[in-house]
């Protein structure tokens, strides 16, 4: 933040306004330089509010500028090292940090993807689509060699042996209690086996945040 423009007021110049303040409560007029003076002052201390503005900016006032959702807004300053992930955003520090990301980044940014025109140039929404892609691709090859993601096969195979261990469970129940408690039980059984056949086998990571809006 650049030094506070108030602090850079003379003394004469406070002195000028004040006088201009004493005579205006008064019914006078204030004299031409009285009343520059009181402008400059003025001036000052909005300039010392505006910035202050921008390094307190809420984090709706920039979901609404920007156009994009919260989560979108928290995946990108992950992704790309951006300071928006907070509940307000400090504008000086995104400034920097964005022209920061354009100066490491501008030999990928001018020439795109070759490849695929669809995706070329600095910005679009499919190229925004294609890098969101291969950062979800990139985080699961990660999470496969930390062995911390099953395929979903692997959860069904577990999830049915876990549900026949249930069933027989379910016929001690009836002995105890009768077919009513097994038919409570069997239902349940059934919804839930209903549940994991209508899992999306197409997307591994069901309730990542993914760019909708780029």
């Amino acid at each position: 933040m650049p030094d506070s423009a108030a602090n850079a007021i003379s003394q004469v110049d406070r002195d000028l306004a004040w006088a201009a303040l004493e005579k205006r409560r008064a019914g006078l007029r204030p004299s031409r330089d009285e009343a520059r003076a009181l402008r400059r002052i003025e001036q000052a201390r909005e300039e010392d509010l505006r910035w202050q503005h921008y390094h307190s900016i809420p984090k709706r006032h920039w979901r609404e500028m920007s156009g994009r959702q919260a989560k979108v807004l928290n995946e990108q300053a992950h992704r790309y090292g951006l300071p928006i992930g907070g509940r307000t955003i400090d504008l000086p520090a995104f400034v920097a940090a964005l022209h920061d990301f354009l100066a490491a980044n501008a030999r990928k940014l001018a020439a795109g993807d070759d490849d695929d025109p669809a995706l070329a140039g600095a910005s679009s929404p499919n190229l925004e689509r294609k890098r969101g892609e291969d950062w979800r691709m990139a985080r699961l090859r990660r999470r496969i060699l930390e062995h911390s993601y099953l395929p979903q096969a692997t959860v069904h195979d577990l999830l049915a042996r876990l549900a026949a261990r249930i069933r027989h469970a379910g016929e001690a129940l009836q002995r105890q209690f009768g077919p009513a408690a097994l038919t409570i039980l069997n239902d349940a059984l059934t919804d839930a086996e209903t549940e994991i056949a209508n899992l999306d086998p197409g997307d591994p990571h069901d309730g990542d945040d993914v760019d909708q809006h780029a």
